[in-house]
């Protein structure tokens, strides 16, 4: 739910905001969101589909955008390449 909205804020391209919200639906399935902060996790999901993609996006753009720190944005990152990828 949190991926459209933070995607559009950024203006992300299609191919990222897709693969940011299969990386949240992964995660999901994986139960590695509970707990977390929705828009934290979302935030980083964007920042590692916009990284798959080599583009511009920062943790602190994502972050701002989503009203967490850049540290949860990298926390939630490092549960994604862990556990989703």
């Amino acid at each position: 739910m949190f991926v459209p909205r933070l995607a559009s804020d950024l203006e992300c391209p299609d191919r990222i905001r897709q693969r940011a919200r299969t990386l949240a639906e992964q995660a999901e399935e994986y139960g590695v969101t509970t707990g977390v902060h929705p828009a934290g996790f979302a935030a980083a999901c964007l920042y590692k589909a916009g990284q798959e993609q080599g583009q511009w996006v920062t943790q602190s753009d994502v972050a701002e955008t989503g009203s967490v720190t850049p540290t949860t944005v990298r926390t939630h990152h490092e549960t994604v390449e862990e556990h989703v990828v």
